[in-house]
């Protein structure tokens, strides 16, 4: 199968027909001056880089790339590529797999090059702080709602909704509070969810007890559910 050297030209709104027009001429002139014969050029015009879903050109390259019908890939800078640092490493990590080569005008990169390999695994460094980051930014996010009994997540048994914040629900508490003592009067989780579905207990969805339900509601962090009935 001959593959083909392709390049790809974005531009952010339909008023930048100079941009196209710059876009083509650079890519054009880099491939005369490197002896590479190009084989076709494919535009997403008057798109954003966050427009991802309407970007069909971008995604036409992606299924080439799976296919194994690009040799090489050319854009006048990532900017023009990706939205950000992580659509980016995606896609550059999808050219590698394939064995695809991109090269970037602005920012000199070449995988084929010493420099265009460092550029990648700086990139990875760059792409692993930054979702270390938000990672470690939601979970401080979640922390601090659960410390002011904030909703933070799918809304434990004990607890309702009532706008951002979590309240108990006297039902549901009284259900946790039930399993806390037959639990420590050594009924196992089989037993407990037994009785619990002889009195009549019911689950937040309406159906009975198992042994599983039992678990879960027994580890359900007691320091926040009330005391009173």
């Amino acid at each position: 199968m001959n593959k083909k050297t392709i390049g790809y030209i974005r531009t952010s709104t339909n008023l930048q027909s100079n941009s196209v027009e710059m876009q083509t001429n650079k890519i054009n002139d880099y491939c005369k001056l490197n002896n590479l014969p190009l084989g076709d050029i494919i535009i997403d015009e008057g798109l954003s880089g966050k427009d991802i879903k309407n970007r069909k050109g971008l995604f036409s390259i992606i299924e080439m790339i799976k296919n194994k019908k690009i040799d090489t890939l050319i854009v006048l800078s990532l900017s023009r590529m990706g939205r950000n640092l992580n659509q980016n490493f995606q896609l550059i990590e999808l050219m590698k797999k394939n064995d695809v080569n991109l090269i970037s005008l602005k920012e000199n990169v070449d995988l084929t090059t010493p420099m265009g390999k460092f550029f990648v695994n700086v990139m990875n460094s760059l792409y692993e702080m930054e979702r270390e980051t938000i990672s470690d930014r939601v979970s401080d996010v979640l922390i601090d709602k659960k410390k002011n009994g904030k909703v933070y997540g799918e809304i434990p048994y004990g607890f309702s909704r009532k706008d951002d914040v979590l309240i108990p629900n006297p039902n549901e508490q009284k259900t946790l509070r039930k399993i806390s003592t037959l639990r420590k009067k050594g009924l196992s989780f089989a037993k407990v969810s037994d009785f619990l579905n002889r009195n009549n207990y019911i689950k937040r969805n309406g159906k009975k007890f198992n042994r599983s339900d039992v678990f879960y509601m027994s580890k359900i962090d007691r320091s926040n559910i009330a005391v009173s009935a």
